[in-house]
């Protein structure tokens, strides 16, 4: 019988599959970000006492889905969802990346020798990941890490990135309207303590800078 795989074993082939199918999508759902969101979640796991090494995987493959969905923004160099509602409707079996990414993360954790059950796990994480429904407290967890990522810096950082992307014919001062305001309702959907704390003090400085930003057009700063 073949020897089953370490944990970090297994974190090493998953990262190896993320640097060769999704490190170049680099509209702020890149390799970059899962891994960041799998850092935050094993930190907030850790804290809430769940299941560490279910949240790292699923949290590294939660927007796995985005590869096949995401390879028509790249190739044609704009947010365009032409080519995504295409590949949902006749190629694959939803144009939900979290549905998606769940079948992709399943068939791929079985070619490596994951036990089933986990993968069962892995799989209703990343399908229930950017939904309003999260079942267990591995699901909850993931959910609340991602969405941190939309607030800070962090979401200033990504919000550039993604125009730098798709779309570079509109002017710096559009992306705030854009990509940063009306994000307070964010703050009403996370579950975990540890995490309400983070997700205020991010959203803090996302105003401040919004302000200071504003100041600036204006020429008041």
């Amino acid at each position: 019988m073949e020897k089953s795989l370490t944990r970090a074993q297994i974190i090493e082939k998953i990262n190896a599959l993320l640097d060769r199918y999704q490190s170049d999508l680099s509209y702020c759902h890149g390799v970059d970000h899962a891994r960041r969101v799998a850092k935050l979640a094993v930190k907030i796991g850790t804290i809430e006492k769940a299941d560490c090494e279910i949240i790292e995987i699923a949290a590294l493959l939660h927007d796995i889905g985005v590869v096949p969905l995401g390879w028509s923004r790249h190739a044609s160099g704009k947010d365009d969802n032409d080519f995504q509602d295409f590949l949902g409707l006749y190629a694959l079996p939803s144009a939900n990346h979290g549905e998606v990414g769940a079948l992709i993360a399943e068939r791929f954790l079985e070619q490596i020798g994951y036990p089933g059950a986990k993968i069962e796990q892995v799989a209703l994480i990343i399908s229930e990941h950017n939904t309003q429904n999260q079942t267990t407290p591995e699901s909850r967890i993931v959910n609340d890490a991602d969405k941190l990522e939309a607030l800070g810096a962090t979401w200033i950082a990504r919000a550039f990135q993604r125009t730098n992307a798709f779309d570079r014919s509109i002017s710096i001062e559009s992306i705030p309207k854009k990509y940063l305001e009306g994000r307070k309702p964010i703050l009403d959907g996370f579950h975990t303590e540890s995490v309400k704390e983070m997700a205020k003090q991010r959203y803090k400085f996302l105003e401040s800078f919004i302000e200071q930003f504003q100041s600036e057009m204006n020429l008041e700063a």
